[in-house]
């Protein structure tokens, strides 16, 4: 039996720390910490462990299973439920706006089902960047921040739709009326036993979910869950991403087994979500990405996202100041961007450059939107004040 390489071992202790080092650094600065396994996936290409480059794709598929579920988490049927319906219209703008003009512009350079994919890609905003960005300025309480995270789950929800929708394609599904049809039959048929699931199955396991929430061993179970359920998923040939997330959903909010999940596997998850960053960079050469198109890209994009959050803003009943700083706020690109870049073989490396351009450049003017939004619109004075 073949040793295993001591040093080797070490290597990817080293490749942790730097990691570590990196994400942290950033986070100080009050940038994402995404941004960091990045970078380190694109400078670090010559210095991977062998032993760890092998699983590299593994750990991606696995960090996008968990990150989906706890994403479910979040969006269990009660805080759906607890949506404002106000949010629909705006969400409709956001996603008009900006998947609806990046696909018809990409038509004109590429395929039909790679322009869908392209307009997938740029049309959400990262949801990790932009929480973690209000949490780290003070703006949960802000009169736009409502807005903000009621658009980030509507891109959510359609997201993980497109996803399921978008993978079979990709993977050699028939683009046509008989393709699509089983590709749709296919997602209903997955919601339709994850809805039985929740309203007949779920209820009559509720009673042993206090006595799973104080087992140490859940660890088994829930992380046991979500690979198989994910690993279901793509055998199907559905994303496995979607029906992680279906599974997060069927958890009850504040349950004993809903805790336990997050308490067991949110290290896991910041581990394997950061080697999924990493890794998608680790295969771009530097010297590969198209920075000409890229920048053409992303003022595009930004563009496009900035006025539409403008528009959905007022819509949605904010005052143009208000407006205006929502609209500096929600530029990053983030994890559903660089999944469906993922699904675009021909077009990554610029989804990747993309997504970095505008996680530095939304991050810039996050931290600058409160002062731009009160210099262009400054606060007019009462008439009481203007007499004295």
């Amino acid at each position: 039996m073949k040793s295993l390489p001591i040093h080797e071992l070490g290597a990817v202790g080293v490749l942790f720390v730097i990691l570590f080092a990196l994400a942290w650094v950033l986070q100080r600065w009050r940038l994402p910490a995404l941004l960091g396994f990045m970078l380190a996936g694109l400078l670090m290409q010559s210095y991977t462990p062998r032993l760890i480059e092998p699983i590299l794709p593994f750990f991606g598929e696995v960090a996008v299973w968990l990150l989906f579920f706890f994403v479910g988490l979040e969006y269990s049927p009660e805080n759906l439920a607890r949506l404002s319906r106000s949010i629909a219209r705006p969400g409709l703008i956001d996603f008009g706006v900006n998947f609806g003009v990046i696909t018809g512009v990409a038509l004109f350079f590429s395929s039909p089902l790679e322009a869908v994919l392209l307009g997938s890609a740029l049309y959400p905003s990262s949801t990790v960047v932009v929480a973690r960005l209000l949490l780290d300025y003070g703006r949960l309480a802000s009169a736009e921040a409502e807005l903000l995270l009621g658009l980030l789950i509507f891109e959510d929800i359609v997201g993980v739709m497109l996803l399921g929708l978008l993978t079979p394609l990709t993977q050699g599904a028939m683009v046509s009326f008989v393709g699509l049809g089983r590709i749709v039959g296919a997602l209903i048929g997955v919601f339709l036993i994850f809805w039985i699931i929740h309203r007949w199955v779920l209820p009559r396991f509720w009673v042993y979910l206090p006595l799973l929430g104080e087992e140490p061993l859940v660890i088994f179970l829930t992380l046991g869950l979500i690979l198989a359920v994910g690993a279901a998923g793509h055998e199907i040939g559905l994303s496995g991403a979607l029906t992680t997330f279906l599974l997060g959903v069927l958890l009850p909010e504040g349950s004993a087994l809903y805790h336990a999940a997050e308490r067991s596997l949110a290290p896991l998850r910041e581990l394997s979500v950061g080697l999924f960053f990493f890794a998608l960079c680790y295969s771009v050469e530097l010297a590969e990405l198209p920075w000409g198109l890229g920048i053409e890209w992303l003022t595009l994009a930004l563009f496009l996202k900035g006025l539409s959050t403008f528009w959905a803003a007022r819509s949605w009943g904010l005052q143009k100041r208000a407006a205006f700083r929502a609209a500096l706020s929600f530029l990053p690109k983030g994890e559903f961007s660089l999944l469906f870049g993922k699904l675009m073989t021909s077009w990554s490396s610029l989804v990747i450059l993309l997504v970095l351009g505008s996680v530095m450049v939304g991050t810039a003017a996050f931290a600058i939107a409160d002062r731009a939004a009160y210099w262009l619109f400054p606060k007019r004075l009462k008439k009481e004040e203007l007499s004295l």
